[in-house]
C-alpha cells in the first residue's frame, strides 16, 4: 500500500507534465516536415518570413525584399497565420 502512493504521484506527474509536452514535439515535428515553399511563417526567434527553398534539415526565409536567410528547419516556430490574423480588422476608435 505505501508503494501505490508515489506510484500513482509519478503517473499523474507524467500525465500532466510529460504526456503533452511529447503532444507538442510530435505536433512541431509534423508541421516543419510539411513545409512548403511559398509558405509563411515565424521563426523560433520571432523572424517573420517567406519559405523560399528547403532541404533535409535547412529552410531558406525572405525576411525582406532581396534579403534571404538559411537557417535549420526545426528553427520554424509555427506559420505567420498563428501569430498575425489573415484578415486584420482596424480597430474602432472610441
Amino acid at each position: 500500500m505505501e508503494l501505490l502512493v508515489p506510484i500513482a504521484i509519478l503517473g499523474v506527474m507524467w500525465a500532466v507534465l510529460i504526456l503533452p509536452q511529447q503532444r507538442r514535439v510530435k505536433a512541431h515535428r509534423a508541421y516543419v516536415e510539411s513545409l512548403q515553399v511559398g509558405d509563411e511563417v515565424v521563426t523560433t526567434s520571432g523572424l517573420f518570413g517567406t519559405v523560399t527553398s528547403l532541404d533535409a534539415d535547412r529552410a531558406r526565409l525572405r525576411i525582406a525584399p532581396d534579403v534571404e536567410i538559411t537557417m535549420a528547419r526545426m528553427a520554424v516556430a509555427r506559420p505567420q497565420s498563428a501569430v498575425v490574423p489573415a484578415d486584420p480588422t482596424p480597430e474602432d476608435p472610441e
